[in-house]
């Protein structure tokens, strides 16, 4: 009979293979051939590596309605396949700068020396939201009042900081992905994650395929607008993409925004962002395999360390001193994860890890718990003995970590900035464990 292991493993494989073969179909997907009988295709209007086109940017407030959309940014004799970036100020409006309304940015593609420039038939368009309402975050500061302002930019020194009302902050950077090489798609078998980009020129003509990149979009990256601002920059990235790029970021972008529902913050769908945004196909593959194999390694350590806890009636050998201060450790690591308002991909495991922590810890210590209250087993001379040498090899490693526990929260309290005396002693306590 096949181990509950051997098991495991053989559907982490299958899986594996499952994921690999769904993303290789998105990847690399059947392109339209003439030869078919069946098939539609749909051919691009325009030559993509000698065309040239026209990309211009407007931009309004997008509380304020039937407000014109003002003028930004140009950039002439664009080439559909070359990669560009720009920085720019961009204008805002009284309503953004007063915390009233969104920004939004309409792109307009179109074909260079077209008559009717945006409002061509050949142009395309796309419209984003490029601000987000955040709670400004806590300032640092010397704790101490030593040396003047040493304020760091974990908040903004603005009246904003004053509340815990949401203010508005710009997107620093924006990313719009094009085809990058010209692409037969099949009409009776169109992807329909890139369904609401395609415009139709004729009935067998596609105009070019341009999206503002959503899943580019980083917390990193956000700029809180003071009332006093006027124009904020903005870094346009333009990054030509292979079709299946292009269908793998639109299927990312609509999965990671249905996280939200989920209770993930906007912290915790960056790190799931930068997973799948910042990384090579072969080497997103070879992190889900990995991953995959990983998560399955650990959870087979898991059962066999919980059995090995679960037979054991004897501490003999086993020092509870250190069963003791992974408790402590556990504790205070989870509480400066929630103090750094950590992802919740990492602090859902930390406090799983203590659970078990402190379930071993009534192993060690033999504590049971009943309706008249705890109760502790009497220990063995045996156990007695290892508790004696635990606690003098316990005393000779304190007489090194005392003093440097000790001297590293003195000498962060004196040149660190934290943003509040908590702060400075989980911060502390942290760094000493």
């Amino acid at each position: 009979m096949p181990s509950f292991g051997g098991v495991l493993i053989s559907l982490a494989c299958i899986y594996v293979a499952y994921v690999g073969y769904q993303f290789l179909s998105i990847f690399y997907p059947k392109e339209c051939t003439a030869s078919s009988s069946t098939a539609y295709c749909l051919q691009p209007a325009f030559p993509l590596g000698k065309a040239k086109f026209t990309l211009e940017l407007y931009g309004r407030a997008s509380a304020v309605p039937g407000t014109k959309a003002e003028f930004i940014f140009a950039e002439r004799s664009l080439k559909l396949t070359e990669p560009f970036e720009r920085t720019f100020s961009v204008p805002l409006p009284v309503q953004v700068v007063k915390n009233a309304s969104d920004y939004q940015i309409t792109l307009a593609l179109f074909p260079e020396g077209a008559s009717h420039g945006v409002h061509s038939p050949d142009a395309v368009h796309s419209t984003i939201t490029v601000t987000a309402f955040r709670k400004p975050g806590a300032r640092a500061r010397n704790l101490l009042g030593a040396g003047g302002d040493s304020s760091s930019k974990l908040g903004v020194g603005s009246e904003s900081a004053k509340s815990d009302s949401p203010w508005i902050h710009w997107r620093s950077v924006l990313t719009i992905n094009s085809l990058n090489s010209p692409f037969a798609f099949d009409r009776n078998a169109f992807p329909p994650e890139l369904q609401h980009l395609v415009k139709l020129q004729s009935q067998d003509a596609y105009l070019p395929i341009i999206s503002a990149s959503r899943l580019s979009f980083k917390e990193a990256d956000l700029v809180q607008v003071n009332s006093t601002d006027t124009r904020a920059l903005l870094t346009l990235r333009f990054e030509p993409v292979s079709i299946g790029q292009l269908r793998l970021l639109q299927t990312l972008e609509l999965s990671v925004e249905s996280l939200k529902s989920f209770g993930f913050r906007d912290t915790d769908i960056d790190d799931v962002k930068a997973i799948f945004n910042d990384t090579n196909f072969y080497l997103l593959l070879l992190t889900i395999f990995v991953s995959v194999f990983h998560l399955v390694f650990d959870f087979l350590a898991f059962k066999n360390d919980i059995a090995f806890w679960r037979q054991m009636d004897r501490s003999v050998g086993i020092s509870s001193t250190a069963v003791l201060w992974r408790c402590i450790s556990g504790f205070v690591v989870l509480l400066y994860l929630a103090e750094e308002k950590t992802s919740l991909l990492v602090v859902a495991p930390a406090a799983v890890q203590l659970v078990i922590e402190l379930w071993k810890l009534s192993k060690v210590f033999k504590v049971s718990i009943s309706f008249r209250g705890l109760a502790w087993a009497p220990r063995s001379e045996a156990e007695r003995k290892t508790g004696a040498l635990d606690s003098q090899g316990t005393r000779y490693l304190s007489y090194v970590m005392l003093p440097l526990c000790a001297g590293a929260p003195i000498y962060s309290l004196m040149y660190v900035p934290h943003k509040s005396w908590y702060s400075w002693t989980i911060n502390s306590m942290a760094n000493c464990e």
